[in-house]
This record gives C-alpha cells, sequence and structure tokens, in this order.
C-alpha cells in the first residue's frame, strides 16, 4: 500500500503486476457476496510474501492503514461525502456485530432460582 501510494496508479499497477509473488484480491460481487481470491508463486518469495500478507492483516493493523489511506484519498479528491457514507457502513456492521457478542443479562445480575 505504502508503494503504491507514492507513484501515480497507472505506474504503480504496471510495475507491480510484472513482479508479483503473492496477492489477496478482496473483491464484492453485484449481489453483495464478499470473495477472495489467493495467489502465490510455488517459492519461498511466494511463501513469504503470502505469509507477510496473512501476518499484516492479522498482527500489523494493514486495514485500518488501508482505511486512512481510503479517507486521505477521498479527502485528496474532494469526496468526503464517500469517505463518510463508507465510514456509516462500517459503524452499521459494527454495530450488528456488537449486538450479536453482547451479553443480554450480565452475569452477577442474574438471580437463582
Amino acid at each position: 500500500m505504502d508503494q503504491q501510494s507514492q507513484e501515480s496508479p497507472d505506474q504503480s499497477t504496471n510495475a507491480n503486476l510484472d513482479n508479483l509473488v503473492s496477492q489477496l484480491t478482496v473483491y464484492v460481487d453485484q449481489e453483495g457476496n464478499i470473495a477472495y481470491n489467493c495467489d502465490w508463486e510455488p517459492s519461498e518469495d511466494g511463501l513469504l510474501g503470502i505469509g507477510t500478507i496473512l501476518y499484516k492483516l492479522i498482527s500489523d493493523d494493514l486495514p485500518n492503514k488501508i482505511f486512512d489511506e481510503i479517507r486521505d484519498q477521498c479527502v485528496l479528491n474532494d469526496a468526503e461525502a464517500d469517505f463518510m457514507a463508507i465510514q456509516a457502513i462500517i459503524s452499521k456492521y459494527r454495530d450488528i456485530k456488537k449486538g450479536e457478542d453482547s451479553i443480554v443479562v450480565p452475569p452477577d445480575k442474574i438471580v437463582n432460582l
């Protein structure tokens, strides 16, 4: 992600596609289903690459870094309304998830029958 922000999109995309050893693509189809495709070269570099991608997603806060970059791009492109819409969608999903994980009755409030 850092490389892409330092180069123009066309230069970055063309140069990086030629040098890929691993990639993770996440996409949404027209029905709203989220899917992914994960590819890597059958080499030490390919395995290191896919391992690094997974590590950064799990442990290195990569999703928040991507979110920050999206915010910055929206500001640069005078598309703050788009960013606000994205942020609202994320908040909606967080609220749904929070509702599923919340305890209805705290354990210390349960009365023994």
